[in-house]
């Protein structure tokens, strides 16, 4: 979701650019007539930190135009639905460079149920149990890499617990635990440009054209991120029906090949 902050914030520098004198002053209920709202909003917008306090001269606090470039871009936002609260935290992210997928609530549409895996705590002595003498210090170190655990003091953090039990299960199949990790390395080397070339895909028709023109209305953010829950799965099973396609493919002419040299092997008998 990389180029979603991008656009908005294209979007965002475009609607906050002053439209009056840069070096121009205001007082209070010029800033307030300028801006088409009223001094008690305008008061509302910086007391909730939307709106950057003015400089003091004596008693009197003087505005420029960044301020009524600031609060035109408010205005803007709460006509197209955008509450206080999503403002400010739009803004801070904005000012602060963070992401603003996540703030526009698009990112879990993408990311779906992976981030939502709560880590499992294991103890050393449960981790030796499981693997054994296959615990060596570089499978550790591997896999601490890979992001699939971290120390966390007298234990160790699982990040995703069903990775980690899918691979215990491989391992009592008898695959030893390197293999299994090298074969991960491989598996995301892979995957992940299949996943980016998604992203890419979902981002530039759907995502793209909602925030290229003008800031998007909060019931059109709705929309898309109900769509982007909805496709989600649809791209999952694409993905789940070609990787069992590629497993029944490459099972075939494995077992094929090794059926094939058994009867070669009984034929010279």
């Amino acid at each position: 979701m990389k180029n979603v902050p991008s656009f908005l914030s294209k979007l965002l520098n475009q609607a906050a650019e002053p439209q009056a004198v840069p070096d121009a002053e205001y007082t209070v209920d010029e800033l307030a007539l300028e801006a088409g709202t009223t001094v008690r909003n305008l008061r509302a917008y910086q007391d909730r930190g939307l709106l950057p306090p003015p400089e003091r001269r004596g008693r009197v606090g003087i505005y420029n135009g960044e301020h009524l470039a600031r609060l035109r871009l408010i205005g803007q936002l709460l006509e197209r639905g955008y509450s206080i609260a999503s403002i400010r935290e739009l803004l801070e992210a904005w000012e602060q460079g963070r992401d603003l997928a996540h703030v526009l609530g698009l990112e879990q549409a993408i990311l779906g149920a992976w981030n939502l895996v709560e880590p499992t705590r294991l103890g050393f002595d449960e981790v030796q149990a499981l693997f054994g003498a296959d615990l060596t210090d570089d499978n550790m170190d591997r896999a601490r890499e890979l992001g699939l655990i971290e120390f966390a003091g007298d234990h160790l953090r699982v990040l995703n617990p069903r990775v980690f039990s899918a691979g215990v299960q491989l391992y009592r199949s008898g695959i030893p635990l390197d293999v299994l990790l090298a074969q991960f390395v491989a598996i995301r080397r892979q995957v992940e440009p299949v996943s980016a070339g998604i992203v890419r895909m979902i981002v530039e028709h759907l995502v793209n054209p909602l925030l290229s023109g003008s800031l998007p209305h909060v019931s059109e953010l709705d929309d898309l991120n109900r769509q982007l829950l909805a496709l989600r799965p649809l791209v999952e099973q694409v993905v789940d029906s070609e990787l069992a396609r590629g497993l029944q493919l490459s099972a075939n002419q494995e077992l094929g090949e090794r059926v094939g040299e058994l009867l070669k092997g009984f034929l010279k008998r």
